[in-house]
């Protein structure tokens, strides 16, 4: 079997939709390969950030493993930073990386491209990445490829694969199918036992769920355990979409005690049990009590960690659905119901109106219509949108993504998503407009203009350094292909917002002009880590 065929079953196999990335030397033959196989569609972009940005909302919309395909040094390197947001928030993402031949090895001279040694890149990626192989001999290439693939949608991390130039004349034993492996029983009773005595004795339990519920598809088999138990579900930032906001047990989302309802029923609690929660700075920093308290358990895909003993190779789904077979009591209503929120949308002019137009107006749609945030005062915006599909950097938190995301979403789902960018990452990534639009995508961009980074600026006001430039975005976007809108308030933004959406014939952005006023939710997030960095300091 050739290898470029190799690949693409594989890479179908495990559900990778597409191929992104930028044609770069040492990957031009296998570019040409898979241009001859056809079973792959290629996807370029401008910049290699971008590349991965891309793949990896396809990953997170489709929580399934999804390929970059980059050069050796010059591409590869150029891409860490994005890479290593994906190892961060747990996205299964295929970074196929170019390598020398054994014959330019064998030259014995510097190749261009190459830092330190010959070896630097898979040492630096090393550190983004769960697990490294170089498919360089064709005896074992097609079993290491398999080993990565399995490890990218077993840990859901993103794995490098280095194909050096001449690979593609490789011949290569096709593999069986590939079977996931089931929850080790002995694991499972360990663990189902620990979790039911916990459970018995308490009073005031909540689920915690946090991001690996989506990535690893067990969402509805928590909402189900967490519906026949009557236990409360509350979502940590990153993980804000996992559970719907329409299922009797969503408490809401918690970053901070500003989030008064979830705050009190995790104070209130006297088990906490976390599904999959990223414990960071951004969430749980000046709360230990939600944390390390003897009232929390942390489960985990993978390896779980109890305060006696650790449990391997748990299955978060596969978990829930068997502790739904101990058809335990329900728990007595011991919570409040959420309150409803009163947010009016025509009394301020920032980022949370704005979000609070859309989130109505998509109310109206029939349609699943994603929102993609980058980070920034949007990505605290964006808490105003009840969206099934949220895409946000929100852990790791890397300035760029969503422009190049709404082309790995599209990509992926067909589906057209709304993006919310601020001034500052559109100058990022701005060009990557011409490439949705070459493609086809047609995203509702909203671009937040105040002309400042003003998520720098809530952290420290007496900088001087976080004015940007007043650019003229409407002639870039039209320059490239798209409509361009400008509004500056309420009653505009809703009347351009329903023709925008209804024209599908190109991409759309709206420039929403801000002034100074930052939504009331940055303000009290950038005051207390603040606050919080000085007296830990």
């Amino acid at each position: 079997m050739k290898f470029a065929d190799l690949l693409v079953h594989e890479l179908k196999q495990f559900d990778c939709k597409a191929i992104f990335g930028i044609p770069g030397d040492f990957v031009l033959p296998l570019l040409s390969a898979l241009q001859a196989n056809g079973q792959l569609p290629f996807y370029s972009l401008n910049h290699e950030p971008s590349v991965i940005y891309a793949a990896d909302a396809a990953a997170r919309v489709s929580q399934q493993p999804q390929a970059a395909l980059l050069t050796y040094g010059a591409g590869a390197l150029n891409a860490v930073n994005a890479i290593a947001q994906a190892y961060a928030e747990r996205v299964p993402l295929v970074i196929l990386a170019g390598f020398p031949s054994q014959h330019e090895i064998d030259r014995n001279v510097a190749i261009h491209h190459q830092a330190k040694d010959l070896n630097s890149q898979r040492r630096i990626l090393t550190e983004v990445t769960e697990l490294q192989v170089r498919l360089d001999n064709p005896a074992t290439a097609s079993g290491q490829l398999r080993a990565a693939l399995q490890c990218c949608r077993e840990t859901s991390r993103p794995v490098l694969i280095e194909i050096p130039r001449d690979a593609i004349h490789f011949q290569c034993v096709p593999l069986p199918m590939y079977a996931p492996s089931d929850m080790p029983r002995v694991e499972a009773e360990k663990l189902e036992s620990y979790l039911l005595e916990r459970l018995r004795h308490a009073k005031r339990p909540v689920f915690l769920a946090g991001i690996e519920v989506q990535r690893f598809a067990a969402a509805e088999a928590l909402e189900n355990l967490a519906l026949q138990l009557n236990i409360p579900v509350v979502t940590s930032f990153l993980a804000r979409a996992a559970v719907a906001h329409d299922h009797p047990c969503y408490h809401g989302t918690f970053i901070d005690e500003s989030d008064k309802h979830a705050y009190k029923l995790l104070e209130e609690s006297d088990l906490i049990v976390h599904f999959g929660v990223i414990v960071n700075d951004s969430n749980f920093a000046a709360y230990p009590q939600f944390t390390q308290s003897d009232k929390v358990i942390r489960l985990h895909q993978g390896t779980t960690f109890l305060a006696h003993e650790r449990c391997y190779e748990i299955d978060l789904q596969q978990l829930c659905q068997d502790l739904l077979s101990h058809h335990l009591p329900p728990f007595s209503t011991w919570y409040a119901a959420t309150p409803v929120a009163a947010y009016d949308p025509y009394t301020a002019w920032n980022t949370s109106t704005v979000v609070a137009l859309i989130d109505a107006y998509l109310a109206q749609q029939t349609q699943t219509v994603p929102i993609i945030s980058d980070v920034g005062d949007c990505l605290f915006g964006s808490l105003h949108a009840n969206a099934s599909h949220v895409l946000a950097p929100a852990y790791y938190a890397s300035m760029g993504y969503s422009l190049p995301a709404a082309l790995g979403v599209y990509v992926a789902s067909g589906l057209r998503p709304v993006v919310l960018v601020g001034d500052g990452a559109f100058l990022m990534t701005g060009l990557e407009l011409c490439q949705l639009v070459r493609y086809g995508a047609r995203p509702l961009i909203i671009l937040f203009n105040n002309q400042r980074w003003d998520m720098i600026e809530a952290f420290a006001p007496e900088l001087q350094c976080t004015t940007l430039p007043d650019c003229d975005f409407g002639a870039l976007v039209r320059a490239l292909g798209g409509h361009a809108h400008r509004v500056y308030d309420s009653e505009a933004f809703a009347d351009v917002l329903a023709k925008a959406w209804a024209d599908e014939s190109k991409l759309q952005v709206i420039e929403v002009h801000l002034g100074r006023d930052r939504s009331a939710r940055l303000s009290r997030f950038a005051s207390a880590f603040t606050q919080r960095f000085v007296h830990n300091g």
